[in-house]
């Protein structure tokens, strides 16, 4: 048998029958859309009720009368169902899609798993998942992040960090949506990519802080970065190379005294006296000087009395120098024994030993707060509870909430405090970075793109093959500079060009830019060339398994009539079969 047909009227029913569940999506529209595309925590709900307010239509039937502010969804026979109070719908999925989608007139609310009750801006697609609803929330990247600053900061923190935090969010997200812009999402709406929890109006200072940064990123040599960020370092910036893998060139190992400043950095203390007596013991933990007393007796072969301590010196770096993250500390008493002979001791304690666990429940180190991970000791004094003077001494001390990579939230609010402006911060955190900003096309200088076609969506019409030294033959521009850059954000210079590359127009100062992407039509998955992997992909987006979007979806549109359907699916068959050629 020949496979190649046998595949050809195998696909088309599948393509039929998938075409009978869901709607066409025009493709022109989402190259225009710069969303970000949101998996909310609902995965345990078998059900839900929704609040809508404003303007909404269902996409799968548009036709469909929203005559209710409240309306349920569950899943039934692994679909999703919508029910008003007059009516109902089902189909594979159901998006409501928001009719004011520049605005924050139309809204849903809910509640999330995570976050508890949240009202949602944007469209909103529900779908099925293993019987559970599967909801995404997609819409402009500048309203998700209204928010994500109000609540990975707080909206009371001074209004430069919350301008910085904008800044490292945006980046972030832009990279998500890079990375994932061939799967069903782009991001989590936990800390485990960065906490969203929708539209609050009122939280006018980080939404102000959005929009005097609208478009901003972090660049290192033309490249968005991808800003991470966490609440607190400890007072040292970590790289990349001690947490994950490979080491990122923009951020550095130095001190941050304005996160150890701030008063609301997370940290846990234990003291040790410079002398022992009544008094200062009582100061003391009885964790920490059972273990000194025990490892002194250990160390002296009997029982002595301490008396006073020398140095207290952490050591065993966890990572390469300067790292100040220790795992060990070595401590140096003064000891006398029952004959009154006085000596020197050095006992070491693992930090560990400080640890709050099951089998340690004495543990002086998290316990009943974050986990903290950067461990050190430094001179310091406690005040004498009821008394007019202080103790001398040294504290062990157990910071840093996070991988401490790139900006610390508590350091920017510091350094705001301390008058710093937003580029200030992130200067300090990001090394060998520029600030740039994103621009529509109506305000970059004119691009000339010769035989291709040019419009706001990107750049068409581009012919499969083309070298990339030939493509840029073709283009120019008065006033900018362009470069080509390949779908993951690296500069491309020579290869073939492919859907989801983008031609770059810097201008002004060179620090803003405007991006077009490529569409090469047929090419799906962006290899430059037509294949059974751009079949399989429109496949899997008709059947709602992986939807495309952007430039991607585009290309799916081979035969440039504004759908993505079965016509197009024959077209690349036939390509691929050599029936004919797509040009």
């Amino acid at each position: 048998m020949n496979i190649n047909y046998f595949r050809t009227k195998l696909f088309a029913v599948i393509l039929i029958t998938t075409l009978i569940l869901s709607r066409a999506i025009n493709a022109e529209a989402a190259v225009l859309s710069e969303d970000i595309r949101v998996l909310l925590s609902t995965a345990s709900y078998k059900s839900m009720d929704i609040e809508i307010v404003g303007d909404y239509h269902i996409k799968e039937a548009s036709d469909f009368n929203l005559n209710s502010d409240d309306i349920s969804i569950w899943i039934e026979g692994n679909r999703p169902v919508l029910r008003t109070e007059k009516d109902s719908f089902t189909a594979s999925s159901i998006t409501l899609v928001n009719n004011d989608p520049d605005g924050t007139s139309s809204y849903a609310r809910f509640y999330n798993a995570s976050h508890g009750f949240c009202t949602y801006i944007g469209d909103m697609q529900f779908s099925s998942n293993d019987g559970s609803i599967r909801v995404i929330n997609t819409l402009p990247i500048e309203h998700y992040l209204y928010g994500v600053v109000p609540y990975e900061m707080s909206n009371r923190f001074p209004f430069e960090s919350l301008k910085a935090q904008a800044v490292c969010a945006r980046g972030y997200s832009a990279i998500k949506c890079f990375q994932n812009s061939k799967q069903t999402y782009d991001i989590l709406d936990t800390a485990n990519h960065q906490v969203y929890c929708g539209y609050a109006s009122k939280y006018t200072r980080a939404i102000s802080a959005v929009n005097e940064t609208k478009g901003q990123v972090l660049a290192n040599e033309g490249n968005i970065i991808e800003a991470f960020y966490t609440a607190s370092n400890g007072g040292q910036t970590e790289i990349t190379e001690n947490v994950w893998k490979n080491n990122l060139p923009y951020v550095a190992q130095k001190n941050d005294l304005y996160d150890v400043m701030n008063p609301d950095s997370p940290q846990q203390k234990t003291f040790i006296p410079s002398e022992f007596n009544a008094e200062t013991i009582k100061m003391m933990d009885g964790l920490l000087f059972s273990i000194l007393q025990s490892k002194a007796n250990d160390a002296a072969g009997d029982d002595v009395a301490l008396l006073s301590t020398i140095i207290v010196k952490a050591l065993d770096a966890i990572y390469d120098f300067p790292s100040r993250s220790y795992s060990k500390v070595d401590i140096v008493l003064m000891a006398s024994d029952e004959n009154k002979q006085v000596g020197q001791i050095t006992v070491t304690i693992d930090f560990d030993e400080l640890i709050f666990t099951e089998e340690n429940d004495k543990g002086i180190f998290n316990i009943k707060r974050p986990k903290l991970l950067m461990r050190g000791a430094e001179r310091g004094s406690l005040k004498v509870e009821g008394k007019d003077y202080e103790a001398d001494g040294w504290f062990l001390t157990n910071r840093r909430y996070g991988h401490g990579i790139g900006l610390s939230q508590r350091g920017a609010q510091q350094r705001a405090t301390s008058g710093q402006d937003y580029r200030e911060i992130l200067d300090f955190y990001y090394i060998n970075t520029d600030l740039f900003t994103f621009e529509s096309l109506e305000f970059a200088p004119a691009l000339y793109v010769g035989e291709y076609n040019l419009s706001e969506t990107g750049i068409s019409h581009v012919e499969l093959g083309v070298q990339v030294s030939e493509f840029l033959h073709n283009l120019s521009t008065k006033n900018g500079i362009i470069s080509l850059i390949s779908s993951k954000g690296q500069p491309k210079t020579q290869g073939i060009v492919g859907t989801g590359d983008f031609v770059r127009n810097v201008y002004g100062d060179g620090t803003t830019y405007s991006d077009l992407p490529i569409v090469v039509f047929g090419d799906i998955s962006g290899d430059g060339q037509i294949t059974d992997r751009d079949l399989d992909l429109l496949q899997w987006h008709l059947l709602s398994t992986r939807l495309l979007k952007g430039a991607y979806l585009s290309a799916a549109d081979v035969n440039k009539d504004g759908h993505v359907d079965n016509n197009d699916a024959l077209i690349i068959i036939w390509h691929i079969n050599g029936k004919s050629q797509i040009s």
